[in-house]
């Protein structure tokens, strides 16, 4: 595979994970298929916070209030995403609480209506991650801090891809089964791009607060992981999404704990 393959590839991950305007020279040989897009969705991650992450280190540099850096942090990497995550994880919290049947909890997670489960759920997770990168920045010089929001975005993305490959569509339509699944070049990928965030985590955030991160955030995709095939025999566009989100807060809360 060429360079211009690789970064056409990155350029559409940038593009379906995100708002940012990308060219549409990157698409010319775009099917809508994330067969082998979501190999490049770790970097993805990273490409997309890396500005935010840029602009909250420089404020940190200068002084300014960690817990203000955080909250304009989580608000604006939620506006470039457009809240794509957020949404599967406050539908995966209706559908889940709101009942034991399967074919009832797919039509709630698919009901665009927002359920009492499903703020609460954002409500936390919200909460949850300012408290955790307050801290962070609280904690850490602002370059060191910086680069724990990068790996946390970045492997997070990674790990919705590895939920992702390892259930089957749980309906015949949807999202999730419009664009295909993980090829197993692209999981190679994600899992090499893993274990390389992971090695910079042990590098520049320190060994015990990068072991708590990964072994979080293992605990936490695997748990949800099982309890999503329990509950709806498969995957959906919003259980991934509620993946990265879940594997994200795992990931800052573990760096943030030992801080």
């Amino acid at each position: 595979m060429s360079a211009n393959i690789h970064i056409d590839k990155i350029a559409q991950a940038v593009g379906f994970l995100s708002r940012f305007p990308v060219q549409e020279e990157f698409f010319y040989d775009d099917d809508g298929q994330m067969d082998k897009t979501s190999g490049y969705f770790a970097i993805a991650g990273a490409l997309i916070a890396l500005p935010l992450a840029i602009g909250a280190a420089i404020l940190a540099a200068l002084g300014v209030n960690s817990i203000l850096i955080a909250i304009l942090l989580v608000a604006s990497l939620t506006f470039v995403t457009g809240g794509l995550h957020e949404d599967g994880l406050s539908d995966c919290a209706d559908g889940f609480w709101g009942s034991s049947k399967r074919d009832k909890i797919l039509a709630i997670m698919k009901d665009s209506r927002l359920g009492t489960y499903g703020t609460l759920a954002l409500i936390f997770s919200i909460l949850i991650k300012i408290t955790a990168i307050s801290l962070i920045f609280e904690n850490l010089n602002a370059f060191t801090a910086f680069v724990s929001i990068l790996i946390a975005c970045a492997a997070s993305r990674g790990i919705m891809v590895w939920h992702w490959s390892e259930l089957p569509s749980a309906k015949n339509d949807g999202v999730a089964v419009s664009v295909g699944e993980p090829s197993d070049q692209s999981l190679k990928l994600i899992m090499i791009s893993l274990a390389i965030l992971g090695l910079l985590a042990f590098i520049f955030v320190g060994f015990l607060a990068a072991a708590l991160a990964v072994i979080l955030a293992a605990c936490i995709s695997f748990y949800f992981t099982k309890l999503t095939d329990k509950k709806i025999d498969g995957h959906t566009g919003d259980t991934i999404g509620a993946t990265q989100q879940l594997s994200e807060i795992a990931i800052l809360v573990g760096f943030a704990l030992i801080l």
